[in-house]
């Protein structure tokens, strides 16, 4: 059961930076950088941003096979998601169809149900600042399955920059607690989507990559198809490879959460 409580909580867990609320810039440009053929820096200042960032969208349900690999092990799981907009997430984790864990996400709370070891908990997004050394929101796990710029923040300025990787992107530092948070946003010339988004934080050397593989248009949306998370620190390399079986934009969903009157706390 570790392993999927593990992978449930990567995925929540991957932009531990987007959502701070109290920030200020830092200015992480770099004066000498030139764009490359392939990926144009967005330097229409912020509405190429702007654009894909407001998105109109209330609902979402998505089926996807994920496929998780950190060097030492691999494993396939079907997960799915039910949202409604900066409100509520119903997540359901399946391994050969049988449901294992089932979690609800609101603005301020993760409920989950493990169908395995029948138990449930229930932890505060506050806490997850305690383990992680910042904020979290829904918003953010949100606009990773809808392709959505994350932790973009309308009222900053977006600078000319390079990735970890020396790519070319649209850059934001931003001071999340005491540590420095870089995000870059990056798309093919004259594309209406990402091409990746990274967020680095260089006190502990941890980069996260989104880069997205493939698209397809829902009603007026471009909505990721596949697309690959990758972490990177001195201690450890995650890849998680998300591929959408079923997609579904603004119908909505009927979103809860039922524990079962014999289910314990778990431990």
């Amino acid at each position: 059961m570790k392993p999927l409580v593990i992978s449930f909580s990567i995925i929540i867990t991957l932009f531990f930076s987007s959502c701070a609320r109290k920030h200020h810039v830092v200015d992480v440009s770099d004066p000498k950088i030139e764009s490359k053929d392939t990926t144009v820096l967005l330097t229409k200042k912020n509405k190429w941003l702007d654009s894909v960032h407001n998105q109109p969208w209330q609902w979402m349900y998505g089926k996807y096979t994920t496929s998780y690999s950190d060097g030492n092990k691999k494993f396939t799981f079907k997960t799915s998601l039910k949202c409604t907009k900066d409100s509520a997430l119903n997540a359901l984790i399946s391994f050969a169809s049988i449901p294992v864990i089932n979690a609800l996400a609101t603005t301020d709370s993760l409920i989950y149900v493990n169908k395995k070891d029948r138990c449930y908990g229930k932890k505060s997004i506050a806490s997850f600042k305690e383990l992680l050394g910042v904020e979290l929101s829904l918003k953010n796990i949100q606009e990773l399955f809808l392709g959505l710029p994350l932790g973009y923040n309308v009222s900053l300025n977006y600078n000319d920059s390079l990735s970890s990787r020396g790519d070319s992107c649209y850059v934001n530092g931003l001071m999340v607690g005491d540590k420095t948070i870089a995000y870059c946003y990056a798309s093919s010339v004259n594309s209406p989507r990402l091409d990746w988004q990274e967020i680095t934080s260089k006190e502990d050397t941890t980069t996260a990559r989104v880069q997205y593989l493939s698209w397809q248009r829902h009603k007026n949306m471009f909505i990721p198809s596949s697309f690959m998370i990758a972490i990177k620190s001195n201690d450890r390399n995650i890849n998680v490879l998300f591929t959408y079986d079923k997609f579904e934009l603004d119908i909505p969903q009927e979103i809860y959460l039922q524990i079962p009157d014999d289910y314990a706390p778990c431990k």
